[in-house]
């Protein structure tokens, strides 16, 4: 793990923020001098932006722009469509984006929240990871 981050969902898309998203690690990753990038996203949508077969919709044009901009500073680069059943690890850093008031990074997993940790750990550890929700009770008539 070189780096995860949460910052604070206000309005928008969530193709929007899948931009962002992408943005903010094309940036940490050459500022911090990586020029050989593997992008990986549970966004087909965004995958195929950025290899232009389709076009964005006007709205999100200028930040994929900018992503564009981005992946021209590296000399390799690769995107790579993850299913989000596959991505627990981002997919929990996303719902935790609900609850925070700032932005937050987190350079090992001891720093996670609780359950990103715990899905980090699966992961690594190469075991399956099931979608977990609670279930309503149905309560019979009288």
């Amino acid at each position: 793990m070189l780096i995860a981050f949460t910052t604070p969902l206000g309005e928008g898309t969530n193709n929007q923020a899948e931009v962002e998203a992408a943005i903010f690690g094309m940036t940490w990753s050459l500022e911090l001098g990586y020029r050989n990038v593997l992008l990986e996203v549970d966004s087909q949508l965004l995958v195929d932006w950025i290899r232009h077969k389709t076009n964005p919709h006007w709205s999100i044009n200028t930040q994929i722009m900018k992503l564009q901009a981005l992946i021209k500073q590296t000399h390799e680069f690769r995107c790579k469509h993850t299913f989000r059943e596959a991505n627990f690890v981002a997919d929990s850093l996303s719902k935790h984006s609900h609850k925070i008031t700032s932005p937050q990074l987190y350079f090992n997993r001891n720093q996670l929240p609780k359950e990103a940790r715990v899905y980090y750990q699966l992961e690594k550890l190469e075991m399956a990871s099931f979608r977990r929700r609670r279930i309503k009770k149905i309560k019979e008539p009288p």
